[in-house]
Order: C-alpha cells, then sequence, then structure tokens
C-alpha cells in the first residue's frame, strides 16, 4: 500500500475550499455570518479567508450534513466540534462519533470499539452506546492534500 500524503503547508482560499467541499460560497459566507458556523477561518476586512486541509475536512462534513438534510446551525456545530477534535489528535486517522443514551452529548473519540455496548465514564459508571459513526479522516484529507496541490501547480502567476 502507499502511504499518500495527508498534510500540506498549502492553503486554500474560499473559493478552492468551497470548490473541494462542493459547498456554495455565497451560502456558506451567509452561514459565517448567520453564526451557523462559528470555526471558520478567521479573517480581518479586506483580507482572504485561509483554509488548513482540517478546515477543509470540517466544512466537507457540514456540506455533507446539509446534503443529508441537517440544518445549517446543526451542522455547523457538527463540523466545528470535528474541528476541534482534529486539533487535539491532529494525526488521528479517524473519529469515532459515539451517540449514547445520554442524551444530546455525542463523544468523539480517537479510537473505540464499535462493538461494545456501553462507555465508562468514570470507575464505576457507564453509559449505554446507541449508535456510532465513523468518519476517515485520512481519507478526506489525501484528498484535499491532491486537490490543493493540482491547484498550486496549476496556479498562473498573479492568481
Amino acid at each position: 500500500m502507499i502511504d499518500l500524503p495527508t498534510k500540506t503547508n498549502l492553503r486554500a482560499t474560499t473559493k478552492l475550499a468551497c470548490e473541494i467541499a462542493n459547498t456554495n460560497p455565497d451560502r456558506f459566507n451567509e452561514a459565517i455570518h448567520a453564526g451557523f458556523y462559528p470555526c471558520a477561518p478567521k479573517t480581518t476586512p479586506g483580507k482572504a479567508r485561509s483554509f488548513s486541509v482540517d478546515d477543509i475536512v470540517a466544512l466537507r462534513q457540514y456540506q455533507g450534513e446539509m446534503d443529508r438534510g441537517m440544518s445549517a446551525a446543526a451542522a455547523g456545530a457538527k463540523a466545528c466540534k470535528i474541528l476541534d477534535f482534529m486539533q487535539v489528535y491532529p494525526d488521528a486517522p479517524r473519529v469515532f462519533i459515539v451517540a449514547t443514551s445520554f442524551g444530546s452529548m455525542d463523544r468523539l473519540l480517537p479510537e473505540f470499539d464499535v462493538t461494545q455496548g456501553f462507555i465508562m465514564i468514570n470507575d464505576k459508571q457507564q453509559i449505554d452506546v446507541i449508535g456510532c459513526e465513523v468518519i476517515n479522516l485520512d481519507w478526506h484529507r489525501v484528498r484535499i492534500v491532491h486537490y490543493i496541490t493540482e491547484a498550486d501547480s496549476n496556479r498562473v502567476v498573479g492568481d
């Protein structure tokens, strides 16, 4: 198996990031201004946003959830949790989003045995697992690095 790069120092503009994530840039900017996507890369007036690979992974997750019918607010909250996870676990190849019987608090974990029916929350207490979503972060990262690298190699001076 060939190891493909999952990281690059190259960054993407909003236009390229939205193209990679199949997101309408105008709708994305509206979501940012409405507060639905609070983890968007910061910018200042007159300066473009600059997206890292992990920023685009989160944007792809946001758009995917929207495509599956989730509201912009809920999709943005989930994407931002995933981005936070990637900042805490930068080398995690995947994230396990474990839904528990405890309610609205899903747990994002770098490893999880999907056959396990509970999560221990301390030495004596456990919470039942009611579902688990696995996102292959490295699969997304490899593709994003490819897109960014291709865009950079095809750039015309002055773009």
